[in-house]
C-alpha cells in the first residue's frame, strides 16, 4: 500500500497562500519534474487527446515563525509538535516512538526530551507545505531528492530553510518503471510517451534512469493522469504509451500474466528494489526550530532511531486506527520500504557515500537545472541542509551499538539463479561501453596519461557508480570484438572462419575479465556480483562502422 501522494516537490498550481507542490515517496501518483516549453512539444501541447506535462519553478509564500503547542501529560505543560502524515508505511518508526498518534506520557519523545508529538492525518501535499511554511507543522517529511527544490523556494527566508534531521526509510520495491514491447532496450525510451500519475511527470528515479542510458528529459514525452486506476486503464488501452512510472500494486498487476489487469508484453524495467537506496524519505525541521531547540531535535532523532527496533503489532494497530484500515493492511504497508536505523542513517549522511544524501542532493540538483526547474546558475552545497551533528551525537552514547547496517550490502550472494534465464527477462539496465584496447592486447594501463585512458577511467567510474546504485543486481560484462576482419576470415573457408570465431570469443571474454578485475581491485566492487562472457563478433551494433563493435556491454540483472 503506497502513500496518497507521490511526486517530486514541484509547483502544481498557485493556490491558497501561493504554495504548490508534490512530494515524491510513493502513493497516489508518481513522478517528478516534467519538461517545460520546448522539452515535450511545448507547455500544454497535445498528442491527440494526450496532454504533455509542463514544469514551472516551485514558489512558497505565506511564511511565518514556527509554532509549538503545549500539552499537560500529568507533570505540567510541555512543548507539543504536530506532524502531518499521509498514507505510507515508512512512518512506522514514528508511530512506534510515539506509542500511537496522540500525545502521551509513555512516548519515547516524552521520556527522552520532555516534549510531546501529535500525528495529524493530512493527505494533501499542498496543505502539508502550507502548514510548514506558516509554522504550524515545523517538522515534515521530504524525499532527499526534493531538497534542492525546497531550498531554492525557501532561501529568501532563513527561518524556513529545511534541515534534514534523519531518515525515515528507503523505498525498496514500491516504485518502478513498467514498459511495453516497444521498449526492448533501455535506450528505446527515446522519443517515447511515458505515463505518470499525478501532476508531476518525472520522478527522480526516472530522471536518474534516463541519465544512465544517456537520455534526458528532453528525449521523452510525458503525460500524467491524476488517478492511479485511471492511469492503469490508460496504460492498458493506449498503444502510444510505451512506459509508466508507477508503484505497487499497479506495477505488479500490469506485468503479471495471471492478473486481470495484465498488459500483454508489459514488464518491470526497474524498481526501487534494484536501486534500493535511490528514493530516500527524510524528516526535516525548519531552520528556526533546529537552531532554537537543539536538545529537543537531538531527543527527537534518538527516539526515532530507538523506535526502529520497536515496530511490531502495537505499531500496526496504531497505524490501522490512524489510517482506518486493518492491522494486516497496516503491516503490509512496510513490505516495500526499509526503515533506517542508526548505522544506516549514519551511512546515509556520510559525505563519502556514493549513494547517500550528499550525492543525491547534488545529483538531483543537476537534473532539475537541465529541466529548468532550478536556475541554471544554482549551485547549492549539501551542507546547507545536511549536518552530521545529531547522528554523531546519537552514536557517541553507544545506545545503538547493537543495531546492524542491513542495507549496506543488500546483494544476496546466496540467491539461486540461472544467469541465462535472468538475462532474457530481468535486465534492468544495459549500456554499450567502448573501452579502448589496443589491437591484439587483452588489457590496458589506466595510469597512462592518454586521452584513451582518461576516457576508459571515466567509463569505468560510471559503471562502478551504477553498480553502487543498483545494489541488489548482478553485473554482467559481455565482451565484443570489432568486425573489421570477419569477411576476411569468412573468405578463407568454413573451418578457418569457425576457428577464428572461437578465438574471437576467447579474446573478448579475456577483455571482459580484465574489466572485471579493474572493477574489483580499483573500485571495490564485490567479485561475486560480476559475471563475464565473450561474444566475439557475433553481436555487432553497427554494420557500417566495424570499430564501434569493439566494446564491453554492461548488463545489470535483477535477481528477483
Amino acid at each position: 500500500m503506497k502513500r496518497a501522494v507521490i511526486g517530486i516537490l514541484i509547483l502544481a498550481a498557485a493556490i491558497a497562500v501561493g504554495v504548490g507542490y508534490r512530494f515524491f515517496a510513493g502513493g497516489n501518483g508518481a513522478g517528478g519534474p516534467g519538461g517545460g516549453s520546448g522539452l515535450m512539444g511545448g507547455a500544454g501541447s497535445k498528442a491527440g487527446d494526450l496532454e504533455y506535462a509542463k514544469v514551472e519553478p516551485l514558489t512558497v509564500t505565506g511564511i511565518g515563525g514556527y509554532q509549538l503547542g503545549s500539552v499537560d501529560l500529568g507533570e505540567g505543560n510541555v512543548p507539543l509538535i504536530r506532524i502531518p502524515l499521509d498514507t505510507w508505511g515508512g512512518y512506522a518508526a514514528l508511530f512506534a516512538a510515539n506509542g500511537g498518534a496522540k500525545p502521551n506520557k509513555d512516548s519515547l519523545f516524552y521520556k527522552k526530551g520532555k516534549f510531546a508529538v501529535e500525528l495529524v492525518r493530512e493527505e494533501s501535499a499542498v496543505a502539508q507545505l502550507e502548514g510548514y511554511a506558516a509554522g504550524r507543522w515545523p517538522i515534515i517529511w521530504a524525499p532527499m531528492d526534493s531538497l534542492p527544490l525546497l531550498y531554492d523556494a525557501l532561501k529568501t527566508d532563513k527561518r524556513v530553510l529545511p534541515r534534514v534531521l534523519g531518515l525515515f526509510d528507503w523505498s525498496a520495491g514500491g516504485d518502478g518503471i513498467i514498459v511495453k514491447d516497444s521498449v526492448r532496450r533501455p535506450a528505446d525510451l527515446k522519443d517515447k510517451i511515458i505515463l505518470t500519475s499525478s501532476n508531476t511527470p518525472y520522478s527522480f528515479m526516472l530522471l536518474w534512469y534516463l541519465a544512465q542510458v544517456n537520455l534526458t528529459a528532453q528525449d521523452v514525452k510525458v503525460v500524467w493522469v491524476d488517478d492511479g486506476e485511471k492511469a492503469r486503464d490508460l496504460f492498458k488501452k493506449d498503444s502510444r504509451i510505451a512506459a509508466w512510472v508507477s508503484w505497487t500494486p499497479f506495477i505488479n498487476e500490469v506485468s503479471d500474466p495471471a492478473s486481470e489487469n495484465y498488459v500483454e508484453g508489459a514488464r518491470l524495467l526497474i524498481s526501487s528494489k534494484d536501486a534500493n537506496q535511490l528514493i530516500a524519505d527524510t524528516y526535516v525541521a525548519r531552520n528556526d526550530l533546529f537552531a532554537d531547540k537543539g536538545d529537543l531535535m537531538q531527543a527527537f532523532v534518538e527516539a526515532m532511531l530507538e523506535a526502529v527496533d520497536l515496530v511490531g503489532p502495537e505499531t500496526y494497530n496504531a497505524m490501522a486506527s490512524f489510517y482506518q484500515i486493518s492491522a494486516a493492511d497496516a503491516k503490509s504497508m512496510l513490505d516495500d520500504v526499509h526503515l533506517a536505523n542508526a548505522p544506516e542513517t549514519s551511512m546515509f549522511l556520510d559525505d563519502t557515500n556514493p549513494i547517500g544524501a550528499y550525492k543525491i542532493f547534488v545529483l538531483s540538483q543537476e537534473y532539475y537545472k537541465q529541466l529548468g526547474q532550478l536556475p541554471s546558475a544554482a549551485s547549492y552545497e549539501p551542507e546547507r541542509v545536511l549536518s552530521r551533528k545529531i547522528i554523531d551525537g546519537a552514536l557517541a552514547g553507544g545506545a545503538f551499538k547493537n543495531q546492524k547496517n542491513l542495507i549496506a550490502d543488500s546483494f544476496n550472494k546466496k540467491a539461486a539463479f540461472d544467469i541465462g534465464d535472468l538475462e532474457t527477462q530481468r535486465v534492468v539496465l544495459s549500456n554499450d561501453v567502448q573501452l579502448y584496447f589496443e589491437p591484439q592486447k587483452l588489457d590496458f594501463n589506466l595510469a597512462d596519461n592518454t586521452t584513451e585512458m582518461k576516457e576508459n577511467a571515466r567509463l569505468l567510474g560510471r559503471i562502478a557508480e551504477q553498480t553502487e546504485f543498483l545494489a541488489t543486481t548482478m553485473l554482467k560484462l559481455v565482451g565484443h570484438l570489432d568486425t573489421a576482419k570477419v569477411e576476411e576470415f569468412r573468405a578463407k573457408g568454413n573451418q578457418a572462419f569457425i576457428e577464428a570465431s572461437a578465438q574471437a570469443k576467447l579474446v573478448s571474454k579475456k577483455r571482459a575479465e580484465f574489466v572485471k578485475k579493474l572493477l574489483v581491485d580499483k573500485y571495490g566492487i564485490d567479485a561475486d556480483r560480476i559475471v563475464t562472457e565473450g561474444r566475439g563478433w557475433d553481436s555487432p551494433i553497427d554494420p557500417e562502422d566495424p570499430d564501434k563493435n569493439r566494446r564491453v556491454e554492461v548488463q545489470f540483472i535483477s535477481l528477483e
